[in-house]
C-alpha cells in the first residue's frame, strides 16, 4: 500500500513538474512574442515610420526589460525622427548597460555635435559658453571606475587576480627554490592587492548613480527658482542638451517636479521635469 508519506512525496514531483513545465512554456512562448514586436518596431523603422518604431520598442522594453541593443535601437528612432532629447537619453542608458560599444559613443558624439550647434546658433552674438563643464580629474577617474565599465568586468579582474594570489602561495609554500619562494611571496601580496582594488572598484560600480540628465523639450530656459514665474536665462537651450544636477524639488523623491541643473557657470538654473529627463 502506498503511505501518506510516499502519496505526498508524489504530489510534491508531480507538482513540481508542472511548474518547470509552465516556466519552459512560458519562455518558449515570450521569445516569438518579443522577438515578433521587435521585428514590427525594425520595419517601422526601415519605412521611415519612426514614431511608430518608438512605440513598439518602448512596449519591448516595458514587457521584456531594456538591452543596450534595444536602447541604441530606441535611440536611433528618436533621433530619426528628430527628437534628439530623448534620444540623447536612450543612448547614454544604453551606454551604462554596454561601456564599450562604440557605435552608441559615435551616435552621442554625432547628437552633441548638433545640440552645440544649434545652441551656438541661440546665443545670437552674446559672450557666453554653451560648452558642458570639463570634469575634474577625481570625476574623470571615478566615471573611469563607475560608469565606464560595469562591475562585472571589475568583478573577473578581482576573480583572476584572487586565483594568481592563491597560485603565488602555492608556489611560497611548496617549491624549494629559494628564488622563485621569493617570486611567490611577493607576488602573493601583489595581487591580493590587485584582488581588493578590483573588488572595490566592482562594488563603487554597482553602486554608481548617474547625476545626468537631459533636456528634452525643442526649447528651453533655465530659471533662476523651482518656480514657472521665477527670473529665466537669457538664452533657449535645445533639446539634447546634456546637464549636470545638481538638486531636486521636492529633494529626495523619486519623481522631482523640478531640477536644478548646470551646463557651466554660465548656465545654472532650475528646469521643469516635463523639459528634462534624468539618466539612471
Amino acid at each position: 500500500m502506498t503511505t501518506i508519506q510516499e502519496t505526498s512525496k508524489m504530489k510534491t514531483s508531480l507538482l513540481r513538474h508542472i511548474i518547470l513545465l509552465a516556466a519552459a512554456l512560458i519562455v518558449v512562448v515570450a521569445k516569438p512574442v518579443a522577438a515578433g514586436e521587435i521585428q514590427t518596431a525594425d520595419s517601422a523603422y526601415s519605412r521611415g515610420y519612426y514614431a511608430a518604431a518608438v512605440a513598439e520598442y518602448t512596449k519591448v522594453a516595458e514587457e521584456q526589460g531594456t538591452s543596450a541593443e534595444l536602447l541604441y535601437d530606441l535611440g536611433n528612432a528618436y533621433a530619426r525622427g528628430g527628437d534628439y532629447g530623448n534620444a540623447m537619453a536612450s543612448y547614454l542608458r544604453a551606454l551604462r548597460l554596454d561601456p564599450s560599444s562604440a557605435k552608441v559613443r559615435n551616435n552621442i558624439e554625432y547628437i552633441e555635435q548638433k545640440v552645440s550647434e544649434t545652441n551656438h546658433a541661440e546665443l545670437r552674438g552674446k559672450k557666453l559658453s554653451v560648452e558642458r563643464d570639463s570634469p575634474s580629474f577625481f570625476t574623470s577617474v571615478r566615471n573611469y571606475i563607475s560608469r565606464d565599465h560595469l562591475s562585472d568586468t571589475w568583478a573577473v579582474w578581482a576573480a583572476a587576480a584572487f586565483v594568481l594570489f592563491v597560485a603565488c602561495v602555492a608556489i611560497y609554500m611548496f617549491v624549494r627554490s629559494v628564488g622563485i619562494r621569493k617570486v611567490g611571496f611577493f607576488g602573493a601580496f601583489v595581487f591580493l592587492g590587485v584582488t581588493v582594488v578590483a573588488l572595490t572598484f566592482a562594488f563603487m560600480a554597482a553602486s554608481y548613480r548617474s547625476d545626468e540628465g537631459v533636456v528634452t523639450a525643442p526649447k528651453v530656459k533655465l530659471l533662476s527658482e523651482a518656480s514657472a514665474s521665477s527670473k529665466e536665462s537669457a538664452v533657449n537651450l535645445t533639446r539634447g542638451t546634456r546637464m549636470s544636477i545638481l538638486d531636486t524639488h521636492p529633494a529626495g523623491v523619486d519623481h522631482p517636479q523640478w531640477y536644478k541643473v548646470r551646463l557651466n557657470g554660465d548656465f545654472v538654473g532650475w528646469i521643469s521635469e516635463a523639459d528634462f529627463v534624468a539618466v539612471e
